[in-house]
């Protein structure tokens, strides 16, 4: 009889003492949560207000000043995955819409484009951001970089985010005195900030 007992109780302290492993197991296993601020991974879609700025009309004019330098030092970029072109956002310092490293794709203008400067204007109701990408436009007057950033300005698709192998036209947007872009949409609509005097761009 009692060696009966004493086997039921070791049996039972058995049991306890596997429940309280496997306890301590579950417990040690970590929760996955997101850490706070992090962006979702993967590509977006959006619509957006697409404009240019030059040499001839950045902030100061006659430079490729940028205030957030990412890949590049200046504003810059063949529109490839690896180098992309710069873009200005709305919005400055510590307060822009997109961070700095930011990666777009443009179908329009078939380049990358990546966050590496602030100042842009407000996006126009209907999109969903403002994107304000660098021609370059060195050998051209301001007269000619001017009709090519109106010549793709307007509302048009991107993709935050994208995909390495989207389709490219590598090469500034203005080089060898020409507006180096494909054919564009006939309407992309119209826009003009209140606050402002220009029609496309803010400042950089």
């Amino acid at each position: 009889m009692l060696a009966s007992v004493r086997t039921r109780v070791v049996a039972v302290a058995a049991m306890v003492a596997a429940v309280g492993l496997v306890g301590c197991s579950r417990q040690a296993q970590p929760e996955s949560r997101p850490e706070p601020g992090a962006q979702p991974a993967g590509s977006k879609q959006l619509t957006i207000w697409l404009t240019g700025y030059s040499w001839q009309d950045n902030t100061p004019p006659g430079s490729s000043k940028v205030g957030e330098p990412v890949l590049h030092q200046q504003a810059a970029g063949q529109g490839t995955f690896a180098d992309p072109i710069t873009v200005a956002v709305p919005g400055h310092k510590g307060d822009m819409e997109w961070k700095p490293g930011t990666k777009f794709y443009l179908p329009t203008v078939r380049r990358y484009v990546i966050v590496e400067d602030s100042g842009a204007a407000k996006a126009p109701s209907g999109t969903d951001t403002h994107l304000d990408m660098w021609i370059e436009g060195r050998d051209g007057t301001k007269a000619a970089t001017d009709d090519c950033e109106n010549s793709f300005t307007g509302k048009v698709a991107a993709e935050a985010n994208p995909p390495d192998n989207l389709p490219v036209m590598a090469g500034p947007i203005y080089a060898n005195q020409k507006c180096n872009i494909p054919a564009q949409p006939e309407d992309r609509g119209s826009y003009r900030d209140p606050g402002d005097d220009s029609d496309d761009d803010g400042d950089h």
